[in-house]
C-alpha cells in the first residue's frame, strides 16, 4: 500500500492547531532546549524531542512580550530558558554594565568628598554628584541578577537551602577575609605615612585620602574593630557586599514565603519602600520629632544590617525567575513603559538628591539638630529614584534576545574588578598628585580651581585607568592557581 503523500502536512497542522488552542499567548517554545532539540516546524512527533509534548516542568511559561508576534522562532530571551543549565551571556552583559557603573561611582567619590563643604555648589559640583548619583544601580542589580540564578538552583536543579548555602559560603568567605585583610593592611600602612593637608594646615596621614569606615580605628588588637570588618564589611567601604549577599543567602526562607503570592511580595517592597523614604528624609530635614527619631532607629537597621532594607532586590530575582504574574506583566507591558521608568527613575533619584544635598541638614539652620554622619549616609543611601532606576535596567536585559556576550573575560572577572578597584583609585590619587606637584591630600581641592572640561577630562580619564590597570591586575591574579578565587 502507498504511503499518504499528504501525511506530513496533515501531522504539520495538527501540530500547529494543538499550539495555537493550548498555548494562545505564549513563545513557541518557552522550556529550555539544548542543542539536540528539533528546530521549530520539524515534523517529529516523539514526545522526548518535540517540546509541545514535553511533560511540564518547574519553568514557568513565558508570554510574549508586548511587541511581539508569533510564531517566534530566533527571538529567545533570559525569560525562556534556564540559567542553571545554560550559560546567560544576557546576565554576563549586565555584570558587565553593573561593575563598570560602581567604577565611576567610586572614581567620582574623592572629587565630591573634596568639595563637600564648599556651599553654595556650583554647576559642576552638582553635575558630577548628579552622575555619581544616577549611577548607583550597579549593587542592586548584581543583587537581582545573583537570586535569579539562584531561584534556578533551587527549583530547577533541585538544590536543597542548605546545598546552595553551602557551595556560595564556600566561595564567598574565602574571598571576602582577604579582601579584607587586604585592605585593612593597606590603611595601617597609609596611616603610618605623614603627610601634611594644605587644607586644613595639619600634618595628617596618607589614610586621610580615602579613610574608609574605620576611619582611624585600625588597632588590630581592638576586638570591636574585628566585628566591624567581619559582621559588616568595613574594611572598606564596597566590602559590605559580600556580607550582604551572606546575610541574604541566610534569609532565603523568608524569600520562599514572600516570592510566590503577589499581594505579599509586594506589600513587603512597598513597605521597604516606605522605610527608605522615611530614613532618608527623616535623616536629611527637621520633621515632626517621631519622624526624625523613626529615622534616627531606621539608619541604625540600615548600617548595620543592610541586607534587610536591600532584600526587596533579592525578593525581585526570585520573582523574575518564577513568579508568573510578575513574568506576564513584564513581558506583556512595551518596552517604552520600562525605558520611560528609566529615565524617570534616573531623574527621580538625581532630583532628590539634589535637594537633599543643597537644603538639608546640614546645609540649612533649621536642620542643625540632625546629625551630620545620618544626612550623609541619607543622601548615597537608599530611596525610591534608586529602585526606580535598577529594577528597569534589569527587566530590559530579562526582556531582550539572548545575546553573545561581547567581553568574555571582562566578565569573567567582574568579581576581582568589583573588590581590586579601590586600591587603584588611591594609587592614582598618589600618583596624579606628585606628577602635578600637589600634596596628596589636597588633590582634589586644588584640581576644583581647574576649568570644568580639564576637571571633567581627568575624571573620565580617571575611569578608563581604573578599569584597564585593575582588569590587566585580575588576569595577571587568575594566572595563580590558589589566587584565582580572589578575582574569579
Amino acid at each position: 500500500m502507498c504511503p499518504n503523500p499528504f501525511r506530513p502536512i496533515i501531522l504539520f497542522a495538527k501540530r500547529s492547531a494543538r499550539s495555537t488552542d493550548e498555548y494562545p499567548m505564549t513563545r513557541a517554545s518557552s522550556t529550555p532546549m539544548d542543542q539536540n532539540s528539533p528546530a521549530p516546524g520539524a515534523l517529529a512527533i516523539d514526545p522526548a524531542t518535540d517540546p509541545l509534548l514535553a511533560p511540564a516542568k518547574s519553568f514557568p511559561e513565558t508570554p510574549l512580550v508586548a511587541e511581539e508576534r508569533p510564531p517566534l522562532v530566533d527571538r529567545a530571551s533570559l525569560l525562556d530558558v534556564n540559567p542553571a543549565t545554560r550559560h546567560m551571556e544576557n546576565l554576563d552583559a549586565l555584570r558587565i554594565l553593573a561593575m563598570f557603573v560602581i567604577i565611576v561611582t567610586h572614581v567620582t567619590q574623592p572629587f565630591v568628598d573634596d568639595h563637600a563643604d564648599a556651599r553654595p555648589y556650583g554647576a559642576l559640583y552638582n553635575s558630577v554628584f548628579s552622575v555619581n548619583v544616577a549611577l548607583r544601580f550597579g549593587v542592586p542589580c548584581f543583587l537581582m541578577i545573583s537570586f535569579f540564578i539562584y531561584w534556578h538552583q533551587l527549583y530547577d536543579k533541585g538544590r536543597s537551602w542548605g546545598e546552595l548555602l553551602a557551595r556560595r559560603l564556600s566561595r564567598l568567605v574565602p574571598a571576602f577575609l582577604v579582601w579584607s585583610l587586604i585592605y585593612f593592611a593597606l590603611h595601617k600602612l597609609l596611616a603610618a605615612v605623614p603627610a601634611y593637608n594644605p587644607i586644613t594646615g595639619v600634618t595628617e596621614s596618607l589614610n586621610s585620602i580615602d579613610k574608609g569606615p574605620l576611619q582611624d580605628r585600625l588597632n588590630y588588637k581592638d576586638w570591636r574593630v574585628w566585628r566591624e570588618i567581619l559582621l559588616f564589611g568595613r574594611a572598606h567601604e564596597h566590602l559590605y557586599f559580600l556580607p550582604m549577599i551572606i546575610w541574604s543567602l541566610l534569609l532565603i526562607p523568608v524569600l520562599r514565603v514572600l516570592w510566590k503570592r503577589p499581594a505579599v511580595a509586594w506589600t513587603f517592597i512597598g513597605g521597604m519602600l516606605v522605610a527608605w523614604t522615611v530614613i532618608a528624609y527623616g535623616s536629611s530635614f527637621a520633621m515632626h520629632p517621631k519622624v526624625n527619631h523613626a529615622a534616627y532607629l531606621g539608619g541604625i537597621v540600615s548600617k548595620n544590617f543592610i541586607a534587610l532594607p536591600m532584600l526587596i532586590f533579592p525578593l525581585l530575582g526570585f520573582m523574575c525567575a518564577g513568579q508568573i504574574q510578575w513574568r506576564k506583566f513584564i513581558t506583556h507591558t512595551p518596552t517604552a513603559l520600562w525605558v520611560g521608568l528609566l529615565i524617570f527613575g534616573v531623574a527621580l533619584h538625581v532630583v532628590e538628591t539634589i535637594a537633599m544635598l543643597n537644603y538639608g541638614a546640614p546645609a540649612t539652620v533649621a536642620a542643625g539638630p540632625l546629625d551630620e554622619s545620618r544626612w550623609q549616609q541619607a543622601l548615597s543611601g537608599l530611596k525610591i529614584g534608586r529602585f526606580l532606576t535598577a529594577v528597569p535596567v534589569f527587566v530590559l536585559f530579562l526582556r531582550s534576545p539572548l545575546m553573545r556576550n561581547p567581553f568574555p573575560r571582562v566578565s569573567k572577572h567582574a568579581f576581582g574588578l568589583h573588590f581590586m578597584h579601590p586600591i587603584i583609585i588611591i594609587a592614582l590619587t598618589l600618583i596624579e598628585a606628585k606628577l602635578l606637584g600637589h600634596a596628596p591630600l589636597g588633590f582634589w581641592h586644588a584640581v576644583g580651581a581647574w576649568q570644568p572640561l580639564l576637571i571633567t577630562g581627568l575624571l573620565i580619564l580617571n575611569v578608563a585607568l581604573t578599569f584597564f590597570i585593575t582588569f590587566g591586575l585580575c588576569l595577571l591574579v587568575a594566572r595563580v592557581k590558589f589566587l584565582e578565587f580572589l578575582v574569579v
